[in-house]
């Protein structure tokens, strides 16, 4: 399982970074899209210091540049990859204690997070594709299985 999530985190990354890149190619930058990539940005870190214990001042709305998202999205995934690399399964199961953005209290298993990090990051990227569609823009192909071709190749 641990090796399956350390693949998928590639993946979220590989599937970010073409994302970006769509946005890039666009003849204006779309405010929206950039806001809902650096959204996504925000959310790994704020849930990876969850699980840590890092204490942070991130916001789930910070705003960065495209190129910035790319570089970040790529440490992140370094730091999701450290996360699990060296642990038994049982890992995925500890109960984390955090708060959410609203102050409320909540308690999840780091398998639960890690699904929530990988969900959220697709969710947004469809949001992004669509805008850049209605941006005149080519959205990325961000499918899992091009992915894997694209490994196979």
């Amino acid at each position: 399982m641990l090796e399956h999530l350390i693949h998928l985190f590639k993946y979220n990354n590989w599937a970010t970074e073409r994302t970006a890149n769509s946005i890039i190619t666009l003849d204006e930058i779309f405010p929206g899209g950039v806001r809902l990539l650096s959204h996504i940005i925000s959310a790994q870190q704020i849930w990876l210091n969850r699980i840590t214990g890092i204490e942070s001042n991130i916001n789930f709305w910070d705003n960065f540049i495209i190129e910035e998202s790319i570089s970040k999205s790529a440490e992140l995934t370094n730091q999701w990859i450290n996360l699990f690399e060296g642990k038994e399964t049982s890992f995925l199961e500890k109960r984390i204690h955090y708060k959410n953005s609203d102050g409320k209290k909540f308690e999840s298993s780091i398998k639960d997070i890690t699904t929530q990090v990988l969900n959220h990051s697709t969710y947004h990227r469809a949001q992004i594709a669509l805008l850049v569609r209605q941006a005149n823009g080519t959205p990325a192909v961000t499918d899992y299985i091009v992915y894997q071709r694209e490994l196979q190749k």
